[in-house]
């Protein structure tokens, strides 16, 4: 442990001349000494080094904090108040050790959850074998898409109470239900739950079908825009406003001129059916479904579907901005603008996944 003094002594001048790249440089010294001895120390020395690396990482930038997490992770045996430090850490610093720490007990999870809100609950829904105190706690607190991830994680125990909870949710959500329907761990009675409610969904899903069928009037609507575009004139305006942005959405991708530089600026230009039409095309949602996106009562609905989707944020600060709510704030934007750069992608591309899923018919 004569390094570890070493360190230390290193570690008092540094803090004294505030100097924050020396700070990072003898983080990581730090943490290498302690990765590569971690298997040989006692609960007390992997204590020294929780005081003094926690001590440090308080007073270091983001990027380092993340690749502290991103070290430590996966230690069975890494400094405990640390890895509890860092799991109440902005997103991007918290998800690794959300996912991936065993130094976190499920009470420790909940407390994170409670602590910190829904992007730590969609990256603790992601962890395996989670026990039924945290499945309990994110299915009564996570809102819809939490319950969705966190139905789908394979390897998570629901008690009974919360696999009821989820039961009686999949009566009106068809992504629910098609999610359980995954599962081997549904008990009997809750399957025939499960049935029966597929069985109405089935229902109500032919009674929509048995409406008056538009394709015909969409596809000429389509052909006309087409049309219109080679001549670089306008649709005609017989139809409504979300049906002729659609028939001109569909024209510009056929003639291959769809893409993200093309729905911001159609947002930027303020011509906000078009840019939702543009988004339910690209993401692969409906035009309703794609309006809820952008104007609906889900603030950050427009920020998971940009981030998974690979968007940048200029686009995505540009539908923001068709909002009345919230659109012209400041403040409000630049708290967005914070939210879609923590947001980890492969969470954001889950959440598409379950809202492409909601939002299919048969």
């Amino acid at each position: 442990m004569s390094t570890v003094a070493t360190l230390l002594r290193d570690l008092e001048s540094t803090m004294r001349r505030g100097a924050g790249s020396d700070r990072a440089d003898i983080l990581s010294r730090l943490t290498d000494l302690f990765l590569a001895t971690a298997i040989d120390l006692d609960e007390e020395q992997v204590g020294v080094f929780d005081v003094v690396i926690g001590r440090l990482s308080r007073a270091i930038e983001l990027r380092a904090r993340i690749e502290l997490a991103e070290r430590l992770a996966p230690v069975p045996n890494a400094p405990n108040g640390v890895v509890h430090q860092l799991a109440l850490d902005e997103i991007a610093v918290a998800r690794p050790v959300l996912l991936l720490s065993p130094r976190l007990s499920d009470q420790d999870l909940v407390a994170v959850a409670a602590a910190k809100g829904r992007d730590h609950m969609l990256a603790i829904t992601e962890r395996p074998h989670l026990g039924e105190p945290v499945t309990d706690f994110l299915i009564l607190r996570g809102g819809r898409v939490v319950t969705q991830a966190v139905a789908a994680n394979q390897t998570a125990r629901f008690s009974r109470h919360g696999m009821g909870v989820l039961a009686m949710r999949a009566v009106q959500d068809d992504a629910l239900q098609e999610t359980l329907g995954l599962r081997r761990d549904i008990p009997a009675e809750l399957a025939a739950q499960l049935m029966r409610a597929a069985k109405s969904s089935a229902r109500r899903r032919l009674a929509e079908q048995l409406a008056p069928n538009l394709t015909g009037e969409i596809d000429d609507a389509v052909e006309r825009g087409a049309e219109a575009v080679a001549a670089g004139g306008r649709m005609p305006g017989e139809l409504g406003p979300i049906s002729t942005a659609l028939a001109e959405i569909h024209a510009l991708d056929q003639a291959g001129g769809l893409d993200e530089a093309q729905v911001r600026a159609f947002a930027e230009a303020g011509r906000t059916e078009h840019a939702i039409c543009a988004l339910a095309l690209l993401a692969q949602l409906s035009p309703p479904a794609a309006e809820q996106v952008i104007l609906g009562s889900d603030r950050e609905a427009v920020l998971l579907v940009a981030r998974g989707l690979d968007w940048s944020w200029e686009t995505t600060a540009a539908l923001i901005a068709l909002r009345k709510d919230y659109g012209k704030s400041e403040a409000a934007v630049e708290r967005a603008r914070d939210s879609f750069r923590n947001l980890a992608q492969s969470t954001a591309q889950r959440v598409l996944g379950f809202l492409r899923m909601r939002d299919a018919r048969p």
